[in-house]
């Protein structure tokens, strides 16, 4: 072995005996998405740490899960992601994980309570050229926009990459902090984009998000559409629940499910003390990897300047089965049901149907709205009545997406980080796992 080589060799053994000395004990609270991930990406930048998963509630996952109703996985949270989602597909394909196209994406309707409006082809080409036979101009102003857009995530991934920082400031550095600055639907218009565009294909698509909110962010919009016309969309082949229970796994942490953490105390020693029902640790670091506004964590010796709390609104969705009638949605009896249909407010308070088919002629109708549906809503929808097989709340699904003036940051104190800092302007499993992914650099930069 050469000098050089023997002293490089001595030099990365202080290092990491240097960083396991400071930072021997990592804290991170939610087991979401973006908690596993952050317990994952943990174990490749800071190996020697010690890692613990705290969460309130009795499972991994947050809010992405998976129902299996007779050998048919149903997303009940977080149901897709795309190819250009390069962290999560990338952490994906490190870990060799099977992941399924999700062919329903291309196979979709616009309903607006009486008929469809709007059908698409399964041939991705050939919707888009009835999209642009009937929208003209409206289709190609908003395709530029997206491609503006997609542009500066991709300039943010390089960024983050070169030198990670506030996601605030990585945001403000590539342009796309403009975006949650300003309303959606009145950039659209400033372009130019018909309001019958705006009525039949926009909105029928950010209707999950835009449903209880008159003046969504652009941002929250724009990642939308972008999600929608970004080419191939996927899902775990075991379901998405999948994902976030192999991370917690593969990342050695200890999981603490039930343990709701109420306090974090920062000590004398520039330490962390979390309490919970159970007792008491200490961590040399902690991240954050839920919301602050449903976290309900008390802060002590720590200022949360700049924080404002969002409001949330909830989603509640219906797992209906029964022979499905398309005669409810004015389409022919011959006609092979769309896997999707989306809604315009016209069909208030329903804000899409997801169809997929199970056995003995029966389909599995998932329908989703932002507050509780009466079963009445439902006559029609299937030929024998239909019967319901699951009904999920999620009280807290996203933010209240309004224009923003500046993202929350993510470093709330030197070791103590907030990957749902992002979460004002957009939230979905990519953004998480992106945001995880900058926690965690961050941390290991301080070393």
């Amino acid at each position: 072995m050469t000098r050089a080589l023997l002293c490089t060799y001595v030099y990365l053994i202080i290092c990491a005996y240097i960083i396991e000395r400071k930072m021997a004990n990592l804290a991170i609270i939610g087991a979401g998405i973006g908690g596993c991930l952050a317990a994952y990406f943990a174990r490749n930048y800071l190996p020697s740490v010690k890692v613990t998963i705290y969460d309130s509630q009795n499972r991994i996952g947050g809010r992405i899960l998976t129902y299996n109703a007779s050998g048919t996985s149903i997303e009940l949270g977080a149901a897709f992601f795309v190819g250009f989602n390069r962290t999560l597909l990338g952490t994906i394909n490190a870990e060799r994980l099977k992941i399924a196209p999700v062919e329903g994406r291309k196979d979709f309707a616009v309903w607006n309570g009486s008929e469809v409006v709007f059908r698409s082809n399964k041939q991705s080409f050939a919707t888009i050229f009835s999209l642009f036979a009937k929208y003209q101009l409206s289709l190609a102003r908003t395709f530029l926009l997206l491609r503006k857009v997609r542009g500066q995530v991709a300039k943010l991934y390089r960024e983050e990459l070169k030198n990670p920082a506030d996601i605030g400031e990585l945001f403000e550095s590539v342009g796309l902090g403009k975006w949650h600055r300003m309303s959606f639907l009145e950039e659209l218009i400033k372009r130019g984009v018909s309001q019958a565009f705006i009525d039949e294909v926009v909105n029928p698509i950010t209707r999950d998000i835009y449903s209880q909110n008159a003046d969504l962010g652009g941002f929250a919009g724009l990642s939308a559409l972008i999600g929608v016309y970004s080419g191939p969309t996927y899902s775990l082949a075991e379901g998405n629940s999948s994902l976030t229970a192999y991370l917690a796994n593969v990342s050695k942490a200890a999981v603490k499910l039930g343990q709701k953490v109420d306090r974090i105390e920062k000590t004398s020693k520039g330490t962390y003390r979390l309490y919970t029902m159970d007792g008491e640790a200490v961590f040399d670091s902690v991240i954050v990897a839920t919301p602050l506004e449903l976290a309900n964590i008390e802060f002590d010796g720590l200022s949360m300047h700049g924080w404002t709390p969002q409001p949330y609104q909830a989603v509640y969705k219906q797992v209906i089965r029964g022979i499905f009638d398309p005669n409810y949605f004015g389409l022919k009896k011959s006609a092979d049901p769309p896997a999707i249909v989306l809604t315009t407010k016209d069909a208030d308070p329903i804000t899409n149907f997801s169809i997929q088919k199970a056995s003995n002629g029966e389909s599995l109708v998932t329908i989703s709205s932002p507050k509780p549906l009466n079963s009445n809503v439902f006559n029609g929808v299937f030929k024998n009545g239909g019967v319901t097989v699951l009904e999920h709340c999620w009280k807290a699904a996203y933010p209240v997406f309004k224009p923003i003036t500046k993202l929350p940051s993510t470093r709330i104190d030197k070791r103590l980080m907030y990957v749902n800092a992002v979460e004002p302007s957009v939230s979905s499993m990519e953004t998480s796992a992106l945001s995880a992914l900058n926690a965690v650099r961050l941390l290991a930069k301080e070393y």
